[in-house]
């Protein structure tokens, strides 16, 4: 048998599952990208099967057996309180059976992937939110991450819940025009405001997951829709005053700190609309942030992390060529 020198990276998310397998000389790369694995979302089986078949994939890709995998690195969204990441855990031995791994939230894989120092902070705004800062001495930060009732802010999911909550205000006439009372019906192929209503009434508030709200939200900000351009805009807000105070919460206000931002309402946002009142509030509270999109996708960060995990470090010739085909897949 060949030795244990493959490292497999997993960025789970709630709508997709990207991973990536290579070997340690980097001569041997393999991708795919699967349905989500978000456990909150999903559940943990669905979740745990879609793991295994982003494994299975990119194992078969270039016939690597699972006994030949030396780490498997996940950062998986919803890996947020000890009771997730002990069942996390639990379901990952089940599926891997013998293959060692390491489990982290997702936020600290885009971490990874995109910080120039071992310290910062992060922010993701892509299906959920999430934000998190790590000190100079290693010190860890962060929020629960769950949902609005808990403390959370931002993200698609709660986009589109204050785009409908918005739309059926007009509808009903308690509320602000605005084009998603006309444009909503559509895109979720319902006649009407009334049977978007039921379906997603009948669905448990979730029939409206299967359909890209926020783009949709985006897209009439940008023709200048007045409510779609509020809800982004108070969403930056909100989530720049967040970041801001947890960074004076771990006393580093007063330093040029590396913020990393990654996600999909962030990478959509070509105009800044999401993006300038994030910053503007955020420098509020920290005057000197260095901010930077992240370029690279999460899973070239759990690659690294990996490998990281076994002790070494690829050549820097190796990882700008896994880094271009991260890009080149996940982008």
């Amino acid at each position: 048998m060949r030795s244990k020198h493959y490292v497999i990276g997993i960025d789970g998310g709630g709508t997709k599952t990207a991973c990536m397998l290579v070997d340690m000389e980097g001569s041997a790369v393999a991708c795919s990208t699967v349905g989500g694995s978000n456990h909150q979302i999903d559940g943990l089986s669905a979740a745990m099967e879609n793991v295994c078949q982003a494994i299975d994939d990119v194992c078969g890709q270039i016939g690597v057996k699972r006994e030949e995998i030396g780490f498997v690195f996940l950062g998986m969204a919803g890996a947020d309180m000890q009771e997730d990441f002990a069942l996390l855990r639990s379901g990952l031995k089940r599926a891997l059976g013998e293959i060692p791994f390491e489990v982290v939230n997702d936020l600290w894989i885009v971490f990874s992937s995109a910080a120039e120092d071992d310290w910062g902070a992060v922010s993701i705004c892509g299906t959920g939110s999430n934000m998190a800062v790590k000190t100079r001495e290693g010190k860890l930060y962060s929020v629960r991450a769950l949902r609005y009732t808990l403390g959370n802010y931002g993200g698609g999911h709660h986009l589109a819940e204050i785009a409908l909550h918005h739309a059926f205000r007009c509808e009903e006439g308690t509320g602000e025009y605005t084009r998603l009372v006309e444009e909503l019906p559509a895109l979720c192929q319902c006649k009407n405001m009334q049977e978007l209503a039921m379906c997603i009434y009948n669905s448990n508030y979730r029939y409206y997951r299967d359909y890209n709200i926020p783009r949709m939200v985006f897209d009439l900000a940008e023709q200048g829709d007045a409510v779609c351009l509020r809800i982004i805009e108070e969403m930056g807000q909100e989530m720049g005053e967040m970041l801001g105070r947890l960074i004076i919460r771990s006393g580093m206000e007063k330093l040029p700190v590396p913020v990393v931002l990654a996600g999909s309402q962030y990478a959509k946002d070509a105009k800044g609309l999401l993006l300038r009142p994030f910053v503007e509030v955020l420098k509020t509270y920290v005057p000197d942030a260095r901010i930077r999109l992240a370029e690279d996708p999460p899973v070239f960060g759990a690659v690294m992390d990996a490998a990281a995990a076994l002790g070494k470090r690829l050549p820097e010739e190796t990882r700008e060529n896994l880094r271009l085909v991260a890009r080149q897949t996940f982008s």
